[in-house]
């Protein structure tokens, strides 16, 4: 079976190519020429160690999709603008949602392709609305570009579905960590000065180890239902406290007890978002982090996939937080 991920050096791509290639099957990896950082670099290594066959091209340039997509039978779609960043608006759906419909119409040449697995994102719905999980059934109301960009082009993804029938099937994880992120390595970094003066105790946070996406893309290939939403998570919820207890005991370091009232960092966000757009720097924290970090915000109810995909996460977080701290370690990253 011929299988084609985009966005294959990207963090969760790498792992997902990895998984893949594990099992056997034949992997096309589309790459963008102009390749850049550190994930980047290490997953393009990565992807010529494992003989993967590396195709060159870009969402936006539609020959070199149709290129990609020659002879697959599945085709994973990760690649995206998969962050809040300080870029124009308009780039968001450039890629997310042009991108996506470039990346169909291709799909549509080949007759071959008999699942086409979308990587959207809890943004697309939204936070929690009076303590209660999304679902696959609640109403999508994004808060930021990011989050409309990806509802964009999950209305793209529909509308392909059932306008050409082709078997689309889409994902929604919430924040995703594990080996080779440097995202949320900003935060393992924090914890391991011994300083995190958030407190945050109520359960209402997502957190999603990047092997459980990587064992859900592969259900999915297998038993997704073409045309539907899945909610996936690691099955728990969690306050930033238990977060942070699982990183600090993985870092050997405890937390000194020392907290400031919220107030101080809406404001500390406020003055960052206003420096950002004085300078045109993305603040490290905005005015609204202490609500998700404080408050059941990101709380997803993820029962769908288990019934229907059989998921059942093989990663606590606990188990997840020690691999991740012990590739930063590695890496001589904490």
């Amino acid at each position: 079976m011929k299988v084609l991920v985009t966005g294959a050096t990207g963090f969760i791509g790498s792992h997902l190519v990895e998984k893949l290639v594990d099992k056997g099957y034949d992997v096309k990896a589309l790459v963008r020429s102009k390749e850049t950082g550190k994930t980047k670099e290490e997953s393009l290594n990565l992807l010529k160690n494992l003989n993967v066959k590396i195709i060159y091209g870009d969402l936006l340039e539609l020959d070199s999709l149709k290129k990609a997509v020659k002879d697959v039978d599945r085709v994973f779609h990760l690649a995206a603008i998969a962050r809040p960043m300080k870029i124009p608006d308009k780039l968001y759906f450039e890629v997310n949602e042009q991108g996506t419909r470039n990346l169909l119409n291709a799909c549509m040449k080949n007759k071959k392709i008999k699942k086409i697995i979308i990587m959207s994102s809890i943004s697309a719905v939204g936070p929690t609305r009076n303590g209660n999980p999304v679902n696959e059934k609640t109403g999508c109301k994004p808060e930021e570009t990011y989050g409309w960009s990806k509802l964009a082009q999950e209305r793209v993804a529909i509308k392909y579905f059932e306008k050409y029938k082709l078997p689309i099937v889409l994902l929604r994880p919430p924040m995703v960590f594990g080996p080779r992120d440097y995202e949320m390595l900003r935060l393992f970094r924090v914890i391991n000065t011994r300083f995190f003066p958030i407190d945050g105790k109520e359960k209402g946070i997502e957190f999603l180890y990047v092997k459980n996406l990587v064992d859900v893309c592969l259900l999915t290939m297998k038993n997704g239902k073409n045309g539907e939403k899945y909610h996936i998570s690691n099955g728990e919820h969690y306050s930033i406290n238990d977060i942070v207890k699982a990183i600090s005991k993985s870092e050997k370091k405890k937390i000194l007890p020392i907290k400031f009232p919220n107030v101080v960092f809406v404001g500390g966000g406020y003055i960052f978002e206003i420096l950002g757009n004085f300078f045109n720097f993305h603040p490290p924290f905005k005015h609204d982090t202490c609500k998700w970090m404080t408050k059941k915000v990101w709380y997803s109810d993820i029962s769908k996939a288990k019934r229907e995909l059989k998921y059942s996460p093989k990663f606590s977080l606990e188990k997840g937080v020690k691999e991740t701290v012990k590739y930063y370690k590695e890496k001589g990253l904490i």
